[in-house]
């Protein structure tokens, strides 16, 4: 079955996808699914090299907690304004061209790092790598619910996010080898080669997609995201995306400092716990998929971020490496229980109000609580220490998560009073 005809609407869409492009025509149809996520895991893969490591690297230029907070800061600010922007564009230019930008960007910021001699220099960096970013991961997402069958949005997500965290996962593990053989800079290096092949590999074999939106067409940009703003269920799968990302933001800003500080880990022992970590959850998203499509999405997804929660809060007790292993395992199960859940949510609405637009809101969420989440740990961190901010964290998370539920489980009636637009779908499909 072609993907187009996969996203066909029994009633008169709004939202109808295509492919368009001569690989289509000459290969199977999966081909789409297996170059888009080829070149996401080659890219990440490469940022992983990296990410772990970049805190250390600025303490050893002089970075203050609140300087660390504000490298991540820097990233989150430019992808706020970026992704939101790329994805209801993508809906109406095509998809491609922002992926291969947002790749191009990336692998030049890459190989900027070697150039750094002060923090100023690691934020300009983060802030232009944030451009890439933005670029990147509210398009991709798009492009993978175009393709996904409704119905299957949980497994299609899952996929998703299993190629993303697979690459996050092998990447710390990975550079943390280079960086202890060779040294930091062939870390970057590292990461600016790998994104520039999982550009190439876009730009000459993905086929483009884009969605036919005639709202989009007749609408201004903003009045879109309006409409989806309006629905009470979508505000709080939002809000507790933000609040996961939360507890997300220390785990690769501070822990690395916090490792090597207290428990004297070497570079090795810090991959492993974010490697532990991402591919507990990779291993995961698609049976947890599979469940989100036949069981409450929102069951799963508010169980899983107050578990983030407790476990946040139990890293600022950990004095060993064992500590800390264990913790980031049970971290990479809620993960696992929590994103395809919450994904397939808000996918739903994509396919009203534009796949793009819509995955552009999800994913400024997640980068609002990661720039709230830096800028917040960074004086956390300087106020209190790092056992404290943990903590403390983990609290925040759980009081902000409590706010979404009323949101997310609105009825029919609640969420038609907030102008939703087309008929309410249920938690999970039948």
């Amino acid at each position: 079955m072609e993907p187009q005809e996969r996203m066909t609407l029994p009633k008169p869409p709004a939202v109808a996808p295509v492919v368009t492009g001569t690989a289509t025509s000459r290969v199977a149809p999966k081909f789409p699914v297996v170059i888009l996520l080829g070149s996401l895991f080659i890219s990440t893969v490469g940022i992983g090299f990296v990410v772990p490591f970049l805190p250390v690297f600025a303490t050893e230029l002089g970075a203050t907690g609140f300087a660390l907070g504000l490298i991540m800061a820097s990233f989150s600010l430019s992808m706020v304004v970026t992704q939101p922007l790329a994805g209801s564009y993508s809906d109406r230019l095509g998809r491609k061209f922002f992926l291969v930008a947002g790749l191009a960007v990336y692998s030049v910021g890459g190989f900027l790092y070697v150039l750094n001699s002060s923090v100023v220099d690691i934020v300009l960096v983060r802030f232009l790598q944030g451009i890439g970013g933005g670029l990147i991961f509210s398009v991709s997402m798009a492009y993978m619910g175009d393709l996904a069958p409704e119905g299957q949005e949980g497994r299609y997500m899952g996929v998703y996010n299993v190629t993303m965290l697979s690459g996050f996962g092998l990447g710390p593990l990975l550079g943390g080898v280079l960086k202890d053989t060779f040294g930091m800079n062939m870390a970057f290096y590292g990461m600016g080669l790998s994104s520039a092949i999982a550009c190439i590999l876009v730009l000459f074999l993905l086929p483009e997609s884009r969605t036919r939106d005639v709202r989009a067409e007749s609408q201004r940009l903003f009045a879109v995201f309006g409409e989806i703003l309006a629905q009470t269920r979508t505000r709080g799968i939002l809000l507790i995306r933000f609040s996961v990302m939360l507890s997300m933001v220390p785990s690769f800003i501070f822990l690395p400092v916090l490792m090597t500080q207290v428990m004297d880990a070497s570079g090795i022992q810090i991959g492993m716990v974010i490697t532990v970590r991402t591919l507990v959850s990779a291993s995961l998203q698609y049976p947890f998929g599979w469940l989100a499509d036949r069981h409450s999405r929102v069951v799963m997804t508010v169980a899983s971020a107050f578990g983030m929660a407790v476990v946040v809060s139990l890293v600022g007790l950990s004095t060993q490496f064992w500590h800390v292993l264990l913790l980031f395992g049970l971290l990479g199960f809620n993960e696992a229980l929590f994103m395809p859940a919450n994904s397939a949510m808000i996918l739903e609405g994509g396919r009203s109000h534009g796949m793009g637009a819509t995955m552009g809101l999800l994913n400024t969420a997640m980068t609002m609580g990661m720039f709230v989440g830096s800028l917040g740990a960074g004086l956390l961190v300087d106020g209190f220490g790092f056992r404290i901010a943990f903590m403390l964290i983990g609290v925040i998370v759980a009081l902000s998560a409590s706010v979404s539920v009323p949101m997310m489980t609105a009825t029919p009636r609640e969420c038609s009073s907030s102008k939703q637009i087309g008929p309410h779908i249920p938690d999970a499909p039948p």
